[in-house]
């Protein structure tokens, strides 16, 4: 298990991952999305002063980076439903807001 974690750091291109076996694939693809769950926590526990729920959003998906609705809501105090209205009006002030694999959102 180390040796898939001490290369999944040190990883710079795909052709490195051909070497790897079945198991330390699944080993770092687990241990990744464990340390994506325990940042995303840390993030969420943090308080954006208020503001205007836009520019919340806005200030969030700038700093954060890759980051879920349900984030985003928890650290605003607002339901994820409006949190996605937020995102609507981003987009139609010209704001790139994009998704990733894992439904995260970030700016493009």
């Amino acid at each position: 298990m180390a040796k898939a974690k001490e290369q999944s750091v040190q990883l710079t291109n795909t052709t490195e991952l051909k070497s790897w076996t079945k198991p330390e694939l699944v080993t770092a693809v687990i241990e990744y999305e464990d340390l994506l769950l325990a940042l995303e926590s840390k993030i969420s526990s943090v308080k954006v002063p208020v503001t205007g729920r836009k520019e919340q959003v806005l200030k969030i998906l700038k700093s954060a980076g890759h980051i879920s609705v349900s984030a985003i809501a928890t650290r605003i105090g607002i339901s994820q439903r409006n949190v996605s209205s937020q995102m609507t009006y981003l987009r139609k002030d010209g704001h790139a807001i994009a998704t990733d694999s894992l439904g995260r959102k970030f700016l493009e």
